[in-house]
């Protein structure tokens, strides 16, 4: 079912949040409710212990997170722009436990500043204005 959701707002990508909005509506929402439903039906009898029921626990935990962005046509499903801006940071932290002195720490992250502003004023899913 989240394959579903995903597949459904890769097809609309390139939309307008209007048509977006009105997409989940109608698309999104009955797969949302349906997945809703198997939760309420499965969650009681897996154990919280096992893999699945910490899976489960997680998602009726964060039901109203994973559902908000039905409400608006801007929001995305997921937060993989916020999690590939970061990821050079990830990548490059053992990196500068080899900065020689602050001052050539301070340098890096101003060169790494520079670069994801570069990467990201190209990116035409955030709105610079």
């Amino acid at each position: 079912m989240i394959g579903k959701l995903c597949g459904l707002e890769r097809a609309y990508q390139d939309s307008t949040p209007e048509i977006r909005y009105q997409m989940r509506q109608e698309k999104a929402k009955p797969v949302l409710e349906k997945l809703r439903h198997w939760l309420d039906k499965t969650l009681p009898a897996v154990p919280l212990t096992t893999l699945l029921g910490k899976a489960l626990n997680y998602l009726h935990k964060y039901w109203s997170r994973l559902t908000i962005y039905l409400e608006d046509g801007r929001l995305n499903i997921d937060n993989n722009i916020a999690e590939n801006a970061i990821r050079p940071f990830v990548i490059g932290r053992k990196s500068w436990l080899f900065s020689d002195t602050p001052r050539g720490a301070h340098a890096s992250a101003k060169v790494y500043s520079v670069i994801e502003l570069a990467i990201h004023k190209n990116d035409k899913t955030l709105n610079w204005e």
